[in-house]
């Protein structure tokens, strides 16, 4: 698997608090892999400025696409086919 995250200046034209687009994921190492056959669901816990701050994805593209102006941590959980414990 591959975590990350990429950030993009939106530009001056952009408001002060949106000032970049960013996006956070958990991707296959191979593009052609289908990760839903292993992960079930991924929750993204996104800075409390959010709404909702709590982002469940359950299907590819495991990811989160938002607009802001800092930097925060991001915590996701990983819930794997067959496991009733995420794995953070």
């Amino acid at each position: 698997f591959v975590l990350g995250s990429c950030a993009y200046w939106m530009g001056k034209r952009a408001e002060e608090s949106k000032s970049h687009e960013w996006t956070v994921y958990i991707r296959a190492h191979d593009p052609d892999e289908d990760l839903s056959l292993y992960i079930r669901r991924v929750v993204f816990q996104l800075h409390p400025s959010f709404n909702p701050s709590s982002r469940a994805v359950e299907s590819p593209p495991f990811e989160v696409t938002e607009q802001g102006w800092g930097e925060f941590e991001i915590h996701m959980q990983i819930h794997f086919h067959g496991s009733d414990k995420p794995v953070e």
